[in-house]
């Protein structure tokens, strides 16, 4: 199969300023609005910008031009004639309606409402597919707060009772279902019978949402950086809408599986990276847009393996392992026992690591560092290791007995939270740092 051509997410400053522009505009006609802004800078270390779903604005022939010149497009979703910006991570402008507003994308708006002190009405039903409350402060401007469960419309959504049951049924068959166990094949058997049940009742964008979310709380169990820096953004009631990216490692004799399987979740194949000459590793980035979700999943790779699609093409072992093998070999794949090497949450950058400091938690140095992408891993969770896993290892000469002595005695590198901060509606990621990063983070470092 001849190599794939490389594509290139592009910048988008002039489109990013248009809509901080927009936000600008807003924050200054409702101080309360800005007074929320300078809350969650200081409170959760977060910019009001990264949990905008919408900027709602009155219209203009104008507007609408500028919009379509800075990469924007129409999209009819139901009940708005919305534009949003395929290759960038922005805010869509709604550029037809009376009144401003800001809508912001949180876990849960009863949660927001009561942490903020509000009072307002939601609309829709619990857990529906979409919720929101409109709160006015002055009659110009308006905050609108809202759940999304893959539903990428501007209606709040009705459900009845038998979809509530479904969605509470599907988290409780996914965060049950079983991790571990010597037989892969009836462990791959059930997650697929799982997920084709969520899709059959909830439809693939919701499933995609359930599943990330019990994904989430399942990584946040091992996870003292995610814990901290949940429980401040949940003072604000926020939760994780600032989710970027969730990351799942995968064994090579997996990966293609684990590409099937989200596949079946409706998300669909981006770019793909490999280390190229440096090999070692390879990852599929995923996406499924209507449930605002991307996943990097990971896998070792060698050289000439960047030529094969192998995110589709089952991977032979090899005999050694690289740093996403040797991970999986001493952990389990994410998709099993491990759970996600790391969620990246949208943050300011500088302000999240000087925060997060004193309360204990350490960041790495950046691995990207530019204007329009940064990201840190905060230090490692130092794993415990079955110590039948460790023999297996050893049996197979894929550690050496110092190295195994070593993991038996400290642990080994286990998952992290990634700070990341997008600039010019930057939506792709950097395989030159992404090698570097994978390097540092090898167990055996």
């Amino acid at each position: 199969m001849p190599k794939e051509e490389v594509f290139f997410w592009q910048r988008h400053a002039v489109a990013e300023r248009l809509t901080q522009d927009i936000l600008a505009d807003c924050i200054l006609r409702c101080e309360p609005l800005a007074r929320l802004q300078q809350r969650m800078l200081i409170e959760a270390s977060c910019r009001l910008f990264d949990w905008v779903d919408y900027l709602q604005v009155p219209g203009s022939t104008l507007l609408r031009q500028k919009l379509q010149f800075c990469g924007f497009v129409p999209r009819a979703a139901a009940g708005e004639d919305a534009f949003f910006h395929p290759g960038a991570v922005l805010p869509a402008v709604v550029p037809n309606a009376a009144v401003r507003a800001v809508a912001l994308r949180v876990d849960n708006v009863a949660n927001f409402l009561q942490a903020n002190n509000l009072v307002a009405i939601i609309e829709g039903s619990p857990f529906s597919p979409m919720r929101r409350a409109r709160i006015t402060f002055n009659g110009k401007t308006e905050l609108l707060v809202m759940e999304r469960r893959g539903y990428a419309g501007y209606v709040p959504q009705m459900r009845s009772h038998p979809y509530l049951q479904d969605y509470f049924t599907a988290l409780e068959l996914w965060q049950g279902r079983p991790r571990t166990g010597d037989d892969e094949e009836l462990l791959w058997q059930e997650t697929f019978r799982l997920a084709d049940l969520l899709v059959e009742r909830l439809g693939a964008d919701c499933a995609a949402q359930v599943v990330c979310l019990a994904e989430r709380l399942y990584w946040q169990r091992r996870n003292r950086a995610g814990q901290l820096q949940k429980s401040r953004q949940d003072v604000l009631g926020l939760g994780w809408g600032n989710h970027d990216h969730h990351t799942f490692r995968s064994s090579r004799r997996h990966f293609a599986r684990l590409v099937s399987l989200f596949s079946t979740l409706g998300f669909e194949s981006r770019e793909r990276f490999y280390a190229g000459d440096e090999a070692g590793w390879g990852a599929q980035v995923m996406e499924n847009r209507a449930a605002g979700l991307s996943l990097f999943l990971d896998v070792d790779l060698a050289p000439q393996e960047v030529q094969t699609d192998f995110s589709r093409e089952r991977l032979p072992e090899r005999d050694f392992l690289g740093t996403v093998g040797l991970w999986c070999a001493l952990h389990g794949d994410s998709i099993f026992g491990a759970g996600m090497h790391h969620l990246a949450a949208r943050c300011d950058f500088t302000r999240l690591i000087a925060d997060l400091a004193p309360r204990g938690v350490a960041y790495m140095a950046p691995f990207s560092d530019f204007t329009w992408l940064r990201q840190a891993f905060s230090k490692a969770e130092r794993w415990s290791v079955d110590e039948a896993r460790l023999e297996k290892l050893l049996a197979a000469k894929l550690v050496t007995r110092r190295q195994a002595d070593k993991f038996q005695a400290e642990g080994a590198v286990g998952s992290h939270l990634e700070n990341i901060q997008r600039g010019e509606g930057y939506k792709g990621f950097n395989k030159k740092n992404v090698s570097a990063i994978i390097r540092k983070t090898d167990p055996r470092m």
